[in-house]
């Protein structure tokens, strides 16, 4: 129990402040954005507030600004509890005391002091308080703009909330306001309902409640519903698995004879789907007798996942009260809603989906009034260690089930047929469920199909009348093609689809709801985004249509600006904002998607910064402002496909009774950019989902990639004898290999044609043994035109003189000049049998920029764009660093870290990394030190990593640069025991070739070393194999050095001494390390390497092995040959050239 003062004034004005309070006896927090290292309560524990209680939600830590007259200082809270119903944070005095602080009253203001009279917090007094950390504008304007983003509570009587609601009873309607949000009823709550009395007749009768003890999800009970042939989808009957703890129930359909195969499949996604998602593991399954009477292959599953199985007895259906209820109350409401909307017996699969989307959102008197929603997502976030208030369910987006619909067609959407002013825009329907909270199932008459749609206006006052003439006029003007997209895409239930049970399972609103679309600005980012109502609410009056009535609408296809005045509120709502959504900005200005068609329309290629983000799904592509480029894109790519024969079309059924596979596909899309990140074209490239592929082993997958050591030795080779250096790149590369096994796949998205497959008969991008046979099928073309695979580097083939090197489809030719007619007989040959592009000199390869000085005969490798990429991860952007990483060495978490936390950091990481492997090796320490707390990093962590980046950004214009030397120079170093965990040491090394660095590494040693001896040999014997590796490299590609014996640089003198005196024995107890030294003074003597000492200060292996400081950081950078890059930065040129073209321009 804990004491604190209560502030319960709604408009509180120290809201988000920290006062400092001397009742209380522990810090609070009110702002769950605030805490980090967040952890759950133990059970019962609360503050007393006056004479109530406060429950606390969580604890955490909390970094508090105070102002002090010497500038802001951050004090860090730890064990803050969190409780949201307090309307301001307090920092405990008492707490503060323990820690050796006192209040100094003596002076005005007052301040918080240290022992020594130190300083650490001046107070302001606010309304009465002293306030340690004042509330500030940025955070109002915070919570201001979270509060536009949620979706406006939807304000109706009774029985609209009654029939939107699936026909609840009275009690239900009395307790929807307090367990859901976004439910406002007007009048009375009673409700008299003709469907209800139709369809809830029923016998009585009476069940014992089970007593439950498990958690939520770990009993279910599954129950069975048989339904009539006919529906539109060939669906016969339904599983039903209701949670007994919450009731919160998922549905599944068979469109068999529900064979024990197929509820064994279910099931089985099912408990796989509980496991990933929520980490419940399921223990129970309640059933009826039917499961070990008939279907024996069940039960024999279950006690495989040592699941326990309770039937009940036979013809005892009471005893399965948790399915057999919910499925009761669930065909009452799929009965109750269907006769109200004067829906078709055909649709009972839409149906009985919706009437199990809204049962759960239902509350109900065995939930004490919550609904199954709440009860299930509240408790599975605390058994996942989330901290969380009651997770209730949003209400606005329902509409009265069966209500006419207006859903946007095709080419509205997208502004075409803009001639045909006066016809309808829009298929009329009838809302027949609900596949989010912003996407709606619309089951159209005159087209006999039901679409998923966002884009679509409500009349709850209609329902459907049983005819159709009534609706064709919305076909009039459309074409065959327009149709036939919209019946080729969309959704219909049944579809068949590798994982379709896991994407309908649940729907979290609390992850997964969007703000509504209105005229009004909301904030996303630090970009100003209008957007309009996807679903508006009801009908505006006039005065209002004058204000929302002229909005900016572009087509897409002659880029043409025009105005068109709106006068219908659900036209107004489809074309508000279509196109003014900003998707970039320039120089601080937001750039939208009108800015982009004028420039394409001008002839201007848009600058990577314009452009709108990549449509990252098929279904995400109609309202992208590309489309039309992605579209031809993707038919562009499909003929090549044709031209390849990459496929053949087969009969779906043949290949299913078979048992044969069926892989997915997907469309993925990108921007081809030139060397100023200017767009070229939108590119579309169909992918086979190789990662539900079965059987298939690592032998079949294994394809070697060129590593980048060997990328910079071939540049060092160029830069030193002046090699020419032509890029080409395989069009389609992998469709040019056979596959030697029988693969189907589906037909891609917006292309499909019923009942028909695809047979592969090439290597599709997305196999996983694609990439294998491409690498096997370009090795042997090479071979045949007398090219040798170079053993220690299978993706290097040479040749008279002519070196070939490749990465997937990438291919690099290096010759010298006077074996050009080599050379290009080569490509010729390769050309014959493949398209390939290219033939420039090269000037990227693999994210990295190369530029070249003939004259001076370097190389310089620079990944400046990727650097510019990857520092929009910081979390601080207005702080320099002059290093990557302070002296101060950085500890495991003590708790653990929220997934989000890990999510980013592993980001951060991961992208740090690549460019420390590629060409920073400046930054390859830290890196790796960072790289150790991946699974739960903290806060020191998160900012360690932001140093990093901060450090890359100030210096993304160093470039890696080659061929100043001569020879081949290797140096290791060691740091003993420098790792206060483990007391392990640190090792680094350093190979560099004709003066430029190749080959670098910065790593913990794998044991522990007695001594900084033990700890330099083991680092020696490391770069002596890489410098072994790298030297017989060099042979192979016909590389001779002056010197054929490898000088290896160590700055220990005893170790030195080790592996080169005959009267030096090294006393050790630790086998390990006397074998390396064994080893090392048998390379010695066989004179393959040879130690020499070298000072400490000239080390260049020491900045691998710690953090140095600042006043040794440029003798590191030059000792890593990492200079300013010659040519101008590409960023500021882009942006000058990108500013000439916009002046001028209407924005």
């Amino acid at each position: 129990m804990k004491a604190a003062f209560n502030a319960s004034n709604q408009g509180y004005p120290l809201k988000d402040a920290f006062i400092l309070d001397s009742g209380s006896t522990t810090h609070i927090c009110n702002n769950l954005s605030r805490l980090e290292e967040v952890r759950p309560p133990a059970m019962g524990d609360y503050i007393w507030a006056g004479n109530s209680r406060v429950w606390i939600q969580g604890y955490g830590a909390v970094k508090v600004t105070a102002e002090r007259a010497q500038g802001k200082q951050i004090l860090h809270l730890s064990n803050v509890a969190w409780c949201p119903d307090f309307l301001c944070s307090l920092v405990s005095f008492r707490l503060l005391r323990r820690q050796g602080i006192w209040w100094d009253n003596r002076e005005d203001p007052t301040s918080l002091r240290r022992w020594d009279g130190s300083t650490i917090a001046t107070l302001s007094e606010h309304y009465g308080q002293w306030v340690i950390e004042p509330p500030t504008t940025s955070t109002s304007a915070f919570h201001v703009r979270m509060n536009r983003a949620k979706r406006s509570p939807q304000k109706a009587t009774a029985i609209l909330w009654h029939k939107r609601l699936g026909h609840p009873g009275p009690s239900a309607i009395e307790h929807l306001v307090q367990q859901s949000e976004g439910v406002r009823i007007k009048g009375i709550t009673t409700v008299e309902c003709d469907a209800c009395g139709r369809s809830k007749s029923k016998r009585q009768i009476r069940r014992t409640p089970r007593l439950n003890d498990e958690g939520p999800g770990e009993r279910v009970a599954i129950d069975f519903h048989e339904y009539e042939d006919g529906s539109f989808t060939k669906e016969k009957s339904q599983m039903l698995v209701t949670c007994r703890r919450s009731r919160y129930t998922w549905d599944f359909y068979f469109k068999d004879n529900r064979p024990a195969r197929s509820i064994i499949r279910l099931l089985g996604l099912f408990v796989q789907f509980m496991k990933k998602q929520f980490n419940i593991t399921v223990k129970v399954i309640e059933t009826d007798n039917e499961i070990v009477t008939v279907k024996q292959e069940v039960e024999k599953w279950c006690t495989s996942l040592s699941i326990k199985l309770e039937p009940s007895a036979p013809d005892t259906q009471a005893q399965n009260g948790g399915a057999e209820r919910s499925g009761g109350v669930i065909k009452e409401k799929a009965r109750a809603i269907r006769l109200d909307a004067n829906l078709p017996w055909e649709l009972w699969p839409e149906t009985t989906r919706a009437a199990v989307y809204l049962y759960n959102r239902t509350p109900n008197y065995p939930n004490n009034w919550k609904t199954p929603y709440e009860i299930f997502f509240t408790r599975a976030a605390a058994i996942n260690g989330i901290v969380t208030g009651p997770r209730k369910p949003n209400q606005a987006h329902l509409k009265a089930y069966g209500c006419k619909a207006f859903a946007m067609t095709d080419d509205t959407h997208r502004g075409k047929s803009r001639l045909q002013r006066l016809d309808p825009k829009a298929w009329i329907g009838y809302l027949v469920g609900y596949q989010s909270t912003n996407i709606y199932r619309i089951w159209i008459p005159s087209m006999a199909k039901v679409i998923s749609t966002r884009d679509v206006v409500f009349d709850e006052d209609t329902i459907f009348n049983g005819k159709t003439e009534d609706l064709m006029d919305n076909l009039m003007h459309n074409t065959l093609e327009e149709i036939a997209t919209w019946v080729r895409t969309v959704e219909l239930p049944g579809t068949q689809s590798q994982q379709p049970e896991t994407e309908t399972f649940y729907e979290d609103d609390t992850t997964q709801e969007e703000s509504p679309r209105t005229q009004k600005t909301r904030y996303h980012q630090g970009r100003k985004v209008v957007e309009a109502y996807l679903t508006p609410p009801p009908t505006p009056p006039p005065v209002a249509l004058l204000v929302q009535g002229e909005v900016n609408n572009e087509d897409m296809t002659n880029m043409s600006n025009q105005s068109t005045s709106m006068t219908s509120p659900w036209a107004a709502a489809f074309m508000a904002g279509t196109e003014s959504g900003h998707i970039g900005q320039h120089e601080g200005k937001p750039i939208d998607k009108a800015q982009v068609k004028r420039l394409l329309s001008k002839g201007i290629k848009p600058h990577r910064n314009q452009l709108p983000p990549l449509p990252t799904a098929y279904s995400k592509l109609e309202d992208h402002p590309l489309y039309e480029m992605f579209k031809e894109a993707e038919k562009t790519h499909l003929q090549s496909h044709q031209q390849m024969k990459s496929w053949t079309e087969v009969q779906a059924s043949p290949v299913k009774r078979a048992g044969h596979q069926i892989l997915d596909c997907m469309w993925v899309y990108t921007y081809k950019l030139d060397k100023h990140h200017r767009l070229i074209k939108c590119k579309a490239r169909l992918v086979v989902r190789g990662d539900q592929q079965r059987n298939i082993t690592s032998q079949d997958t294994y394809a070697a990639t060129l590593a980048g050591r060997s990328f910079r030795m071939l540049m060092a080779i160029a830069a030193k004898y002046d090699l020419e250096l032509k890029q080409y790149d395989v069009t389609n590369a992998f469709v040019h290999a056979a596959i030697d096994r029988e693969i189907y796949m589906r037909m891609p998205k917006g292309y499909q044609k019923p009942g028909t497959l695809l047979k592969v008969q090439k290597a599709l991008y997305g196999l996983r043994i694609s990439p294998s046979l491409w690498q096997k099928e370009f090795t042997a073309t090479l071979a045949s035109i007398g090219f040798q695979q170079i053993p220690q580097e299978p993706c290097c083939m040479i040749k008279d003189g002519v070196i070939i090197f490749f990465y997937v489809d990438d291919i690099i030719v290096a010759y010298h000049s006077k074996q050009e007619s080599e050379a290009m007989k080569a490509i010729n040959r390769i050309q014959e049998k493949y398209a390939c592009t290219g033939g420039d000199d090269l000037q990227w390869f693999l994210g990295v920029e190369v530029m070249r000085n003939r004259k001076q005969k370097t190389i310089q490798l620079s990944q400046a764009a990727y650097v510019d990429k990857i520092s929009q991860l910081i979390n601080h952007q207005n702080v320099r660093h002059d290093t990557p990483m302070s002296g101060i060495e950085l500890r495991p978490r003590k708790g653990l870290a929220a997934p989000a936390e890990v999510s980013k950091y592993q980001r951060k990481i991961g992208s740090l990394l690549f460019a420390a492997v590629t060409t920073r090796p400046d930054i390859a320490f830290a890196t790796s030190r960072l790289a150790r707390f991946l699974v739960n990093p903290s806060i020191e962590h998160q900012e360690a990593a932001d140093r990093v980046l901060l450090y890359l950004r100030k210096t993304m214009n160093l470039a890696l640069e080659l061929g100043t030397g001569e020879g081949l120079q290797v140096a290791s170093d060691a740091s003993f025991a420098d790792n206060t965990l483990d007391r392990k040491s640190s090792q680094g090394y350093a190979i560099k070739l004709f003066g430029g660095l190749i080959s670098w590494r910065a790593s913990k040693q794998d044991t522990v070393t007695t001594s900084t001896t033990e700890a330099e040999l083991l680092a020696l014997s490391q770069v002596a194999k890489e410098a072994i590796f790298t030297s017989r490299l060099l042979r192979e590609l016909r590389v001779t050095l002056s010197d054929p014996t490898i000088t290896i640089k160590c700055d220990n003198q005893q170790t030195i001494r080790l592996v080169t005196e005959d009267v030096a024995k090294l006393q050790t107890k630790l086998r390990h390390v006397d074998i390396h030294n064994h080893w090392l003074r048998q390379e010695v003597t066989r004179k393959v390497i040879k130690v020499e000492y070298v000072p400490s200060d000239n080390m260049i292996a020491d900045g691998f092995t710690k953090p140095l400081p600042a006043n040794k950081w440029a003798r590191f950078l030059d000792q890593l040959g990492l200079v300013e890059r010659e040519e101008a930065p590409l960023r500021e040129i882009e942006l000058k050239e990108v500013q000439e073209q916009l002046e001028g321009l209407i924005m």
